[in-house]
């Protein structure tokens, strides 16, 4: 009997745990041992003002800065139970080992060791579970005490075995063990807390948080309050009932009406004390294990220390999801809540959600494509047919095939069914359903315009347009290809009575007049979203196919945007969907499950998001790590590949970004924490790393510079060098150009005096000449006057020789001739014509001669005639002999001279001689 019971106990206790593992829960991080690569248990957790996180786990310290996990094991390898991040410290608690972390300027973490402080101290085995500062000192507590370290000493606080540590109203409150709370004075002293100390008396007190005013004390009998001085059981038995079979672990207060409270066995409970109501949050909620080793809450973000893995939760998030983790439920198409149920349309069939429990409906298994609710009969368009839905069970309204939607026309009574073959036409009052035979392609959706024109989206092949007088008379007609690509898969709207097609990323509206659909420039702005729903309150909704962010407008210029990774990259690509329940409540459909989203919180996060600013965590070259702090200088030998590491701690930042402007520019996004940068050319450096928010005007950046330094041969010993050598090039240049010049005047003065000379010459050459010519034309004068005279001495004596014998006295007559023939051959006159003959040709006797040695005076005289071109005619008085005895002298001559009879023997004798 008493197994019986124990059983029934334990099935009541595990159908608690379930009741709240299937309602909506806010968004939750998992992060395993795989991700972080160390252990799996984690001890405590803490948050720095960064942002960054701090996680005591067994293999030492886990930080996590946002996008990577680090682990910085001590050198013992002890395990680390406790993390506290004080003014720029980490201090850390472990077996016997009490210290402090820091990062360096290089941004490497360093462990200081305190545990030389207590060296006088006799611990025995004592391992540091709890950290916390108060005034300006910092405390930490193991079972066996509690100790104080300020202005680099260590003392012990008594000998008080400790089982909890906190602070309440500026005092340090202590929690000896089973015997109630006491506080240490401003003297260093041990003093009770004020009040009735018998409510908690041999309680097992293993957490203290204050809230305000009040003071919240966690034992393993559940959950106390200090208030006014009082002491009292905390006032929701059904929660102390609860805690008592989980074993609280932690307590937290996460806003002056919230409290979180970690379990050993059940994950956390988040208990609202305004409303007095509570919901737990464990394994089947999504948490990764249901024992809570550590809490940390910063920034509207709950980080919990597992006993395997670490996760986050956003508890006030404005979104929160139903997650079916078993895989049955398969992704969601569609959604409508009716008669307070969620029915849920996907791929795997219709579920009914009630009373946070998922149920399949009866006969509904199958893809499920839509839900509708008209006229308050809900009914569903499945991959078997069309079906109402009542009472939990599938009711047939044409099952011949698969259908997609299914829509009232205003002011009819009838349903138009969209099906995998056409069109249906439903009447509900009668129960009467008849294909219209008009139509033979399968159509995904319709719109109305007006009463006698349908728009038909074929889900392959295009738009129809579909006319109809009635439904007995239909006439169908396929709308031309939009665009310059066939148009697969369009989709078709009716927006303030105008007909909108979105085809190939393209908006298109269609004008009545021209009958025509024309490019709709209104919504150019979205023509990388589709449009999934146009609600009842004028609400907008787009998914943008780039980054699957949902865009939520009025198209008058509000705009809400939604990143994907709001909805962890959730939503059923293609198919997404978005149901409005009020201005303010919605919900979205997802991969595994679907979104509730109050869209007035999300708008009110998104104004008041903090973005984490980016931690330059390390930068080096290929050699060494260079200091944070200032500005480095990167030898150039070394910067081919310069790496950054950087955290954007967990904020409601998307995305990190880098900027680096210098002699290159670059720009793209930080992935992994890590950024390359190679072969930069030298010069100066600004590296900016951005955080950047939902909204793109929402940054927070971290600006860091730095210089690669020019290589060696671009140093400034060198460019002194180069300036040396300029210089040296310069005044070597200037030095041979002055020789050049000096030789180039040289040379001037050298033509100069050349062409002075020649100049000289010629001057003298002209006078010589000059003179030669006036020789040359004395001689001629000369030589024609001598023979003129000779020519008449000889005409005179010709005419005495014709009349000699008249004469008396022939005596005289004789000595007359021989007179006038020695006037003829007067040598003395050949002398003075022999001389000048010479000063006109010099050596012309001489030259003659050598060639000629046999040449007699006479020959020589006729030579010399010759070369002076006289004619035979002119010859004969000079030499006094007749012109045919100069002919037959020439003759002589020429034989002498072995002329040829064709040689001009005057030509011959003025050319060679």
């Amino acid at each position: 009997m008493k197994l019986f019971c124990f059983k029934i106990l334990v099935l009541f206790c595990l159908s608690g745990f379930y009741s709240y593992s299937q309602e909506l829960v806010p968004p939750i991080q998992n992060f395993s041992p795989s991700e972080y690569v160390a252990a799996s248990q984690n001890w405590d957790i803490a948050v720095d003002e960064r942002g960054v996180v701090y996680t005591a786990n067994n293999q030492g310290l886990l930080v996590f800065d946002g996008l990577n996990w680090e682990l910085f094991p001590l050198e013992s390898q002890s395990i680390i139970r406790s993390v506290y991040p004080h003014n720029g410290r980490i201090y850390t608690g472990s077996y016997q080992e009490f210290g402090y972390w820091e990062t360096t300027d290089e941004g490497c973490m360093t462990y200081n060791s305190l545990t030389p402080l207590m060296d006088e101290i006799n611990m025995q085995s004592d391992e540091f579970w709890e950290i916390t500062s108060h005034n300006d000192a910092i405390y930490f507590r193991s079972f066996g005490a509690v100790y104080k370290y300020q202005d680099n000493k260590i003392t012990k606080i008594e000998d008080l075995v400790s089982t909890a540590l906190g602070r309440f109203q500026d005092k340090l409150l202590l929690a000896p063990r089973k015997n109630g709370i006491v506080y240490v004075n401003d003297s260093g002293a041990i003093k009770p807390l004020e009040g009735n100390p018998g409510v908690i008396e041999d309680l097992n007190i293993i957490d203290l948080e204050s809230s305000g005013d009040t003071l919240y004390i966690g034992a393993r009998e559940g959950l106390y309050f200090y208030s006014n001085n009082r002491f009292k059981r905390f006032w929701n038995d059904k929660l102390n009932s609860l805690l008592a079979k989980t074993e609280l672990n932690h307590i937290i207060s996460v806003s002056g009406n919230e409290l979180v409270l970690g379990t050993i066995k059940n994950g956390i409970i988040h208990y609202n004390i305004k409303e007095d109501s509570f919901h737990v949050f464990n394994r089947n909620s999504g948490l990764q294990n249901n024992t809570i080793l550590g809490m940390a809450y910063a920034r509207d973000k709950l980080w919990l220390a597992l006993d395997n893995g670490v996760d986050l939760i956003e508890l006030n998030s404005p979104i929160k999801f139903y997650t079916d983790n078993t895989g049955e439920l398969g992704a969601v198409y569609d959604l409508q809540i009716y008669r307070d149920n969620y029915y849920l349309a996907s791929n795997t069939g219709v579920y009914r959600f009630s009373n946070e429990k998922l149920e399949l409906i009866d006969n509904g298994a199958d893809h499920a494509w839509n839900l509708e609710l008209i006229d308050n009969v809900l009914y569903a368009n499945h991959n078997t047919g069309t079906y109402k839905i009542i009472n939990n069970q599938f009711i047939p309204v044409e099952t011949r095939t698969g259908s997609f939607s299914i829509i009232k026309r205003d002011k009819e009574e009838q349903l138009l069914v969209c099906h995998y073959t056409g069109l249906s036409l439903y009447n509900p009052a009668l129960e009467e359903i008849r294909e219209l035979e008009a139509v033979n392609f399968p159509v995904k959706e319709v719109v109305f315009e007006g009463e006698n024109k349908i728009w038909a989206a074929h889900p392959y092949e295009g738009i129809y347009k579909i006319t109809t007088g009635s439904w007995e008379d239909i006439q169908v007609e396929k709308i031309p290809a939009l665009g310059n690509s066939e148009n697969f898969s369009p989709e078709i709207y009716k927006i303030n009575d105008q007909i909108i097609s979105y085809v190939n990323e393209q908006w298109y509206k269609y004008n009545p007049f021209t009958d025509k659909f024309e490019n709709f420039k209104e919504l150019h702005a979205y023509d990388s979203c589709r449009l999934i729903i146009k609600d009842d309150y004028n609400k907008y909704v787009f998914v943008d196919s780039n980054d699957g962010s949902l865009i939520i407008t009025n198209l008058k210029g509000d705009k809400l945007s939604i990143p994907a990774q709001k909805l962890n990259n959730r939503l059923v690509k293609g198919n997404e969907n978005f149901i409005s329940l009020n201005d303010s409540i919605s919900f979205v459909t997802l991969n595994d499950g679907f979104a509730r989203i109050n869209l007035k919180k999300v708008q009110k996060e998104m104004e008041d998001q903090w973005i984490s600013t980016p931690i330059l965590k390390e930068f080096s070259d290929e050699v060494k790590r260079y200091s944070l702090e200032g500005s480095p200088v990167i030898p150039y030998r070394n910067a081919k590949n310069i790496s950054l590491k950087a955290g954007m701690p967990v904020s409601e930042a998307m995305e990190l970004k880098y900027t680096l402007n210098g002699e290159e520019k670059l720009s793209g996004t930080v992935n992994g924490g890590q950024v390359n940068f190679r072969n930069l050319k030298h010069g100066d450096y600004n590296l900016q790393l951005s955080a950047i928010g939902g909204s793109l005007n929402q940054v927070s950046s971290e600006n860091f510079n730095f210089t690669i330094a020019p290589p060696w041969y671009f140093s400034i010993w060198m460019k002194t060098v180069y300036a040396f050598i300029l210089v040296a090039i310069f005044f070597l240049v200037f030095w041979l150009n002055q020789q050049k010049l000096k030789k180039h005047q040289l040379q001037l003065e050298e033509k100069f005096e050349k062409e002075h000379s020649e100049r000289l010459n010629r001057l003298e050459k002209q006078r010589l000449m000059n003179e030669i010519d006036l020789k040359r034309k004395e001689l001629a004068n000369t030589t024609m006057m001598a023979a003129k005279k000779n020519e008449v001495l000889m005409e005179i004596q010709g005419e005495l020789n014709k009349d000699k014998n008249k004469f008396s006295n022939q005596f005289r007559i004789k000595h007359i001739m021989n007179k006038i023939n020695n006037a003829v051959k007067n040598k003395d006159e050949w002398k003075v014509f022999e001389t000048n003959f010479n000063e006109v040709h010099e050596d012309f006797f001489k030259d003659l001669l050598e060639q000629y040695p046999k040449l007699t005076s006479k020959d020589l005289k006729l030579c010399s005639y010759l070369k002076m071109n006289l004619s035979s005619k002119e010859i004969a008085p000079l030499m006094g002999i007749s012109v045919r005895g100069v002919e037959v002298h020439r003759y002589r001559l020429r034989k002498k001279m072995k002329l040829e009879s064709d040689v001009n023997l005057t030509k011959f004798l003025i050319k060679n001689f």
